[in-house]
């Protein structure tokens, strides 16, 4: 299987990678060879290599690891990530499919990188999210050797949409009015002024929830893998000293599927006559007022489980009238 400028062969002598790319002298000057896992790769790495040396000459491959293809990268990085969460582990999955699809070899120069970006359809925090997946990407093929720069160093970083999905005093009080199961009422409880995530709740045992300590013990396992602390204390607030009665159980807090979970919620705001449960309502809700009383980012980022007091400004929290902050913590 040959043309012109290079010929790709069976070559069993490397049972790891057992087909070879032999870029011809008559093209490129010199003899080049490269080794791939697939012939579907070894023909990708093939072009590829040859519209590389058309447009820049041979010295353009003779950066550190840029002949890597980016396949064989993809699977090493996935499976570094195989003691993630199950959406860390998708997002990484999907952006790498997105990367192979894109550009046969991880050597990809910052402008080509930015290209890709800019064309990427979808919103800025959809697009926020996968360059955030592919500069980690990156910065691991960095670290492994299979470039000698960081593609994704030179790029910034597009700026998510900031969450503002809060509830009033009053849209809170009436989700409490409503009947439900009582541990959708303690989970509605812990979101709204505890600050807790869903993927969080879901994970939770009632025993977790000390009553008369007045704190919550997010343990590891149950702590959301996002770079923060592995596990953190979070202080009762005084609606939840109120309804104690309402955090008593045993075993998991949520007893129902995540699936069932999102559901139960929605049967909530149905009966509200709302257009669905708003997205990250109850935890946004949280930050903003918390951070309305306490004037500092990093109690409600402790709080929170983040380690950085720059999310809770820049994401999470949006300005709240004294007002509706002192109904908020008086319900």
């Amino acid at each position: 299987m040959d043309n012109k400028q290079f010929l790709i062969s069976p070559y069993p002598a490397r049972p790891n990678s057992p087909w070879k790319v032999e870029i011809r002298a008559s093209f490129a000057g010199k003899k080049i060879r490269r080794f791939c896992e697939t012939e579907a790769e070894a023909w990708s790495v093939a072009e590829s290599l040859v519209e590389k040396i058309r447009l820049k000459g041979v010295s353009s491959l003779r950066e550190v690891g840029a002949s890597a293809p980016m396949a064989g990268a993809c699977r090493k990085f996935l499976l570094r990530q195989e003691k993630k969460s199950k959406s860390h582990k998708d997002k990484a999955a999907q952006i790498c499919k997105m990367l192979q699809k894109k550009f046969p070899l991880v050597d990809v120069s910052p402008s080509e990188l930015d290209g890709w970006f800019t064309s990427l359809p979808g919103s800025e925090t959809t697009r926020a999210m996968f360059f955030r997946y592919a500069r980690m990407f990156f910065r691991w093929a960095h670290r492994m050797g299979y470039i000698q720069r960081d593609p994704s160093a030179a790029l910034d970083c597009p700026r998510a949409a900031v969450g503002r999905n809060i509830l009033t005093p009053d849209q809170m009080r009436a989700v409490l009015s409503v009947k439900m199961d009582n541990w959708l009422l303690a989970c509605i409880l812990l979101g709204g002024f505890a600050g807790l995530r869903s993927e969080e709740l879901l994970r939770m045992n009632w025993e977790d929830i000390d009553l008369k300590a007045e704190e919550i013990h997010i343990r590891p396992g149950v702590m959301k893998d996002s770079g923060g602390f592995f596990e953190r204390i979070v202080d009762f607030t005084e609606p939840l000293s109120r309804r104690k009665d309402a955090l008593t159980g045993k075993g998991k807090l949520v007893p129902v599927t995540s699936r069932l979970f999102h559901y139960a919620r929605g049967v909530v705001a149905m009966s509200l006559e709302w257009d669905g449960w708003p997205a990250n309502c109850l935890r946004h809700s949280f930050a903003t007022y918390h951070l309305a009383r306490s004037l500092d980012p990093g109690k409600t980022a402790y709080q929170m489980g983040h380690s950085s007091p720059a999310m809770v400004r820049r994401v999470y929290a949006v300005p709240a009238r004294r007002a509706d902050g002192e109904a908020w913590w008086a319900i």
